[in-house]
């Protein structure tokens, strides 16, 4: 037997690499406290996109259960996310007039459906539509209309689109292991929601989310985000970049990565050698540090300077007041910030998990952005279906405080 809790709440991050649960309760100051996390190796998704099923839902469940036992939650409902090449991305605008002389619900979603009837390639299709601002008879930069007086209401939002048949997967991998899916959220904009601040949204900010598979990217202006562009270049490049370079495995060039990953040669001491396994029965071999770096640097100089482009060709890099901030597994690289900003010439951080209580520990590195990220939508936007178990009404407190009532009830 359960009890129904609306204040629990899950993101799930189907990454290339790995998938992610955390689970989080409302607490009194509105914020989120983590109860749970589960984290399993990714099986069947390339990119992003999910290619074998049932590959997938049993990485699926195996984070879900692990969230499940450390939380003492039965997950029934969560927010996902998406990422990979498929998705495009740009701004639309829409106009209506506004029916007797107030704006109403009605009104608003009337001008967001006028923004949303854009021509979209086959197989694609509307994945979010982002308010960017509202503009009423001329007066701009209106947040939230509603119940203000006015004729003609207008609207500029980001749209973004995907291929059905990946999001369709996605739903379909999480309906296979039990989990109704509320919403599917960009990566970028679920990381967003974790890692950036108010301010930094305001005054303009690149966020550049570093996974597995890909590299996705979010600029901010004004409070509201105003480009998304992905790359299909992630983690697993760089793996595959050592495995070449160095002639060792791709388990071996994952731990090189991890252990010794410093993506800027000059903070490197060129006297420091690591021992690198070989592979054929051949001895391992010794490697100055400064070589790995070169190999990591040439790969992550490649993603930089390509988003350098694209902020350059959309006039967007002299709005970013707040500079870049990284995320992701890519965040975690030694000299990232230095290389970052000899690169786009402005202010860079790495961007950790904010505003967060409880499990705060486990989940403040980088890689739990987006599965945080996607826990305070779900927060914000979505209705919780999730149970505290009976007995775990504390989370992984749950069978003290069970304890300690049978014992109050055997004495009075």
């Amino acid at each position: 037997m359960s009890q129904p809790k609306d204040n629990i709440f899950v993101g799930l991050d189907i990454g290339t690499t790995k998938i992610c649960t955390v689970v989080a309760r409302e607490n009194m100051e509105n914020t989120l406290d983590i109860i749970g996390l589960g984290s399993s190796r990714s099986l069947g998704i390339r990119k992003g996109v999910v290619v074998n099923i049932d590959s997938t839902v049993a990485s699926i469940n195996e984070a879900i259960a692990m969230a499940e036992r450390m939380s003492g939650v039965a997950i029934k409902s969560v927010c996902a996310g998406i990422s990979g090449g498929h998705i495009e991305s740009f701004n639309s605008r829409g106009v209506v007039a506004v029916k007797n002389g107030e704006v109403g619900k009605q009104d608003i979603a009337r001008v967001l459906e006028s923004a949303s009837a854009v021509n979209i390639p086959v197989g694609y299709d509307v994945l979010d539509v982002i308010p960017q601002q509202f503009t009423l008879d001329g007066q701009s930069e209106i947040k939230d209309p509603m119940g203000m007086s006015g004729v003609r209401l207008e609207v500029d939002v980001h749209i973004v689109t995907g291929a059905i048949t990946s999001a369709t997967n996605i739903t379909k991998s999480c309906s296979k292991a039990g989990i109704g899916v509320e919403h599917i959220y960009l990566e970028q904009i679920a990381s967003s929601e974790a890692v950036l601040t108010d301010d930094e949204r305001e005054i303009g900010v690149c966020l550049i989310d570093g996974g597995g598979g890909t590299t996705d990217m979010a600029v901010f202006n004004k409070g509201e985000v105003c480009h998304t562009a992905a790359l299909q270049i992630g983690g697993n490049n760089f793996t595959r970049d050592l495995t070449a370079g160095l002639a060792t495995s791709e388990i071996e060039a994952e731990k090189l990565k991890l252990i010794s990953g410093c993506v800027m040669m000059d903070i490197v001491d060129p006297s420091e050698t690591i021992s690198v396994p070989s592979v054929g029965g051949r001895p391992p071999r010794s490697v100055s540090k400064a070589v790995i770096s070169q190999i990591l640097q040439m790969r992550c100089e490649e993603i930089f300077e390509l988003f350098l482009g694209e902020l350059q060709k959309k006039k967007l890099l002299k709005t970013l007041g707040a500079g870049i901030v990284i995320t992701g597994g890519m965040a975690n690289f030694e000299g990232i910030e230095e290389l970052a900003t000899k690169i786009f010439g402005i202010n860079v951080r790495i961007g950790k998990p904010l505003n967060i209580a409880g499990l705060v520990d486990q989940v403040e590195d980088p890689i739990y952005s987006t599965a945080v990220g996607l826990a305070k939508l779900h927060s914000k936007y979505g209705h919780s279906k999730n149970m505290i178990s009976q007995g775990s009404e504390e989370g992984v407190f749950g069978n003290i405080y069970g304890k300690m009532r049978d014992w109050l009830k055997e004495f009075f």
